[in-house]
């Protein structure tokens, strides 16, 4: 079939070995990649309903069929499990070039299962037909470290040719909203982070280089081109300029802004975190995801480097945990993404148990909406596991049960 490979790579992580699996032209028609195709190949496991965090328990990356196409936006992959967070099926969709090397290694999508032996590296290596190209490598000297030294130590060790998808401490530690950073971003929902962690793979390093075959390559490329120019058009203009947090103002205004856990829409000091305020206020850098012509990401300086927000990020460290210091909300996005860590889960999960400090439910005075520093040591304790962490580490519904007071009322989750 055009735009696929008719296969999907299986590896158990407990034997280091691999089988190359067909996928058939009808599974990829009704399925057709990405998100579905990776639901299809989870409930085909066996495995599949149970534990997320047992090591039998699959994860999937599903690559788009588009991926490799000049398309704009293309370079699409979903990571799909069953939730560790919330016991559903759950998918994390993501670009980067980690799709383009994944599909480039000759198959539409992996299929991990088993836990290693110990915490280690998945190597991939292109034609993964001979046992040798898929191996385990010991990762112990990585324990601790953020997805970005990982991801810059693992360049160094294999070639700058390979993509790498990492776990921080919080996927070691089995958070469960931990993510799986590469390039930078991250598959941030759903835990996904701490399935990996819990097969004891520290990260996933692929490079490929096999084409895909496309029907009609002319008309694709022509249509590309049409597609990168109305790209840059009026449509996409505020996210070229503002990025993705191009809104919360305009949400601040409607009453829509989510404050102080939800207890109020209207944040007095949204003008201080809003991308027209750090566009001011602080050197910015534009950056596209891997082939996209769009360029919506942007990069604001500060104390500690340049910091990737979106406007999930600046809601969920800003206005839901009544932090209206940029300088904190940045901090604690950077800090997130070390970590490895969903700002959103991050940040719903602390504004609940600020809450229910307010409230007197929970005995933890520190712990105040507003208070720069609070933030900041709680993320740090959720990704270490320790003391109250270890509580807020489960996410927000699990602590509701443990806290009692009927505060699941007020816990933001499913």
């Amino acid at each position: 079939m055009f735009g696929y490979h008719g296969t999907c790579l299986r590896i158990d992580a407990s034997l280091a070995r691999a089988e190359h699996v067909p996928l058939t032209e009808a599974v990829l028609r009704q399925f057709i990649g990405g998100g579905g195709l990776g639901v299809r190949l989870l409930l085909n496991e066996e495995s599949a309903r149970l534990d997320p965090l047992a090591p039998e328990a699959p994860i999937v990356f599903a690559f788009s069929p588009l991926v490799g196409s000049p398309l704009t936006t293309s370079a699409k992959f979903a990571v799909v499990s069953k939730s560790p967070l919330t016991q559903r099926i759950n998918d994390s969709l993501v670009s980067s070039g980690f799709a383009i090397a994944g599909k480039g290694c000759g198959c539409d999508a992996i299929i991990v299962v088993g836990r290693a032996p110990e915490l280690s590296v998945l190597v991939i290596d292109g034609d993964y037909g001979d046992q040798d190209s898929i191996r385990l490598e010991s990762a112990e000297e990585y324990r601790g470290a953020s997805c970005q030294e990982t991801e810059m130590a693992l360049k160094a060790r294999l070639g700058a040719n390979y993509r790498i998808a990492s776990i921080g401490v919080a996927g070691e530690n089995r958070v469960r909203y931990a993510t799986i950073s590469h390039d930078g971003r991250h598959a941030g929902r759903g835990g996904s982070g701490a399935v990996l962690g819990a097969k004891n793979i520290k990260a996933i390093a692929i490079r490929g280089h096999r084409r895909t075959d496309w029907a009609h390559p002319q008309e694709l490329t022509e249509l590309s081109k049409a597609l990168s120019r109305r790209s840059f058009g009026p449509a996409t203009a505020k996210y070229r300029e503002l990025g993705t947090a191009a809104n919360l103002l305009t949400f601040n205004r409607f009453g829509a802004l989510p404050t102080r856990n939800f207890q109020s829409g209207t944040f007095a000091d949204a003008a201080n975190i809003s991308p027209e305020e750090l566009s001011a206020t602080r050197s910015k850098t534009r950056k596209s995801c891997m082939a996209c012509t769009i360029g919506c990401e942007h990069i604001y300086g500060s104390s500690t480097g340049g910091v990737r927000v979106e406007y999930e990020s600046l809601f969920a460290m800003g206005s839901l945990c009544g932090v209206g210091d940029a300088e904190t909300v940045l901090r604690a996005s950077q800090r997130c993404d070390e970590l490895g860590i969903d700002t959103i889960s991050a940040g719903g999960t602390i504004a609940f148990a600020m809450e229910c400090v307010e409230r007197g439910w929970l005995d933890e005075p520190w712990l105040r909406f507003g208070r720069r520093d609070a933030l900041l040591r709680a993320i740090d304790l959720i990704g270490s596991r320790s003391g109250l962490g270890d509580l807020l580490a489960e996410g927000s519904r699990r602590p509701a049960i443990a806290i009692g007071h009927n505060s699941i009322s007020i816990a933001p989750q499913v």
